[in-house]
């Protein structure tokens, strides 16, 4: 775990600054499923996170002698991970949005929000692989997963008694999606798009959706 936290804490920046995220195009998304979500479940649909994190990449020093380079990460960032647990602790941490965050980022912060987190937004978290320490999230009602190539399985979801949606959009290697079988999820939706609009075409079994006791809605 050193080793891990070693690494994340030389090579990327951690920006959880409202006043960043304020003037971004992310200060309050949408969490788009489709129309029928405004009706069906409106407290999915346009959210107030009460906690947001960034993680980037440090800037290097060919971006920094740009001429457009833009100076935010050294303005509102910091190279201590520890900004991630502290912005966890003065936060609610119900409504959670986390962009850019890879596997490693991702474990570190479960175990802090594992017992807060009620709507969980992944934005662009492309390299997140594995989703299993979501098992231990009691709390957990939407997952929302925007932008990932890398996830190809979901995760044991017995214990999330209180999951009601989850949404996928531009998810492209999902395969394996047996999990839902013993889940109490009644509002799903996958996107199999690619990031230039392309749908690409389903490789799991969608005959699971027809054992799945509470499902109400599916869109696919």
């Amino acid at each position: 775990m050193m080793v891990r936290v070693m690494i994340m804490k030389n090579q990327y920046m951690y920006i959880t600054s409202k006043e960043w995220f304020e003037s971004s195009s992310l200060r309050n998304p949408l969490c788009v499923l489709d129309e029928n979500i405004k009706s069906i479940y409106p407290e999915f649909f346009e959210l107030n996170y009460d906690l947001k994190i960034l993680v980037t990449k440090r800037p290097t020093n060919e971006e920094k002698l740009s001429y457009c380079y833009n100076d935010y990460r050294e303005r509102y960032g910091s190279s201590d991970i520890s900004t991630v647990e502290t912005a966890v602790k003065e936060s609610p941490s119900k409504n959670v949005l986390l962009n850019s965050f890879t596997q490693e980022h991702f474990e570190y912060i479960s175990p802090l929000i594992k017992d807060t987190a009620e709507i969980l937004y992944f934005f662009k978290c492309k390299r997140i692989n594995d989703l299993s320490a979501l098992s231990e999230f009691s709390n957990l009602k939407c997952v929302y997963i925007y932008g990932n190539n890398s996830l190809e399985s979901l995760w044991d979801m017995s214990n999330n008694k209180e999951l009601k949606v989850l949404s996928f959009v531009y998810i492209t290697k999902l395969k394996d999606i047996e999990a839902l079988k013993d889940s109490c999820v009644e509002y799903i939706n996958f996107d199999t798009s690619d990031n230039f609009g392309n749908k690409k075409p389903i490789l799991f079994d969608s005959n699971v959706f027809s054992t799945m006791r509470c499902l109400k809605y599916l869109k696919k």
